[in-house]
C-alpha cells in the first residue's frame, strides 16, 4: 500500500491510544469514481472486552451508526468502513466500559 493512501497517522494514534487497540491496516477506499468520493477503512484488533461487547450489541448486523464492517477471522480483526472517521470513533465509544 502506498503511503499517500494511508489515513493520517495522528488519527491512527488517537484510536490506538484511546481504546488500547491495534490497527492492522488503514487506507482510503474509492467508492465513487465519478465524484472522487472515498471512505476510510480501518482493520482493527479489538480488546477482548470490546470484542465481546461488539458481538452482543451488533449481533447479526453488518452496519450501524453510518459505519459498515466485516469480521476477519484470519487476523481476528474487524474491518470498519465509514465516510466520516468520527463515526468509527463514536461506534468504538459504545464498546468501552462506562
Amino acid at each position: 500500500m502506498e503511503k499517500e493512501h494511508c489515513l493520517p497517522q495522528s488519527y491512527i494514534d488517537l484510536i490506538s491510544r484511546r481504546y488500547g487497540i491495534k490497527v492492522l491496516d488503514n487506507h482510503y477506499v474509492l467508492v465513487d469514481d465519478k465524484f472522487k468520493r472515498y471512505n476510510l477503512m480501518l482493520d482493527i484488533q479489538l480488546t477482548d472486552s470490546m470484542l465481546e461487547k461488539f458481538h452482543k450489541k451488533y449481533a447479526g448486523k453488518t452496519s450501524a451508526m453510518h459505519v459498515a464492517w466485516e469480521e476477519r477471522p484470519s487476523t481476528n480483526s474487524i474491518r470498519f468502513f465509514a465516510e466520516v472517521g468520527n463515526n468509527i470513533v463514536l461506534l468504538l465509544d459504545t464498546l468501552v466500559d462506562d
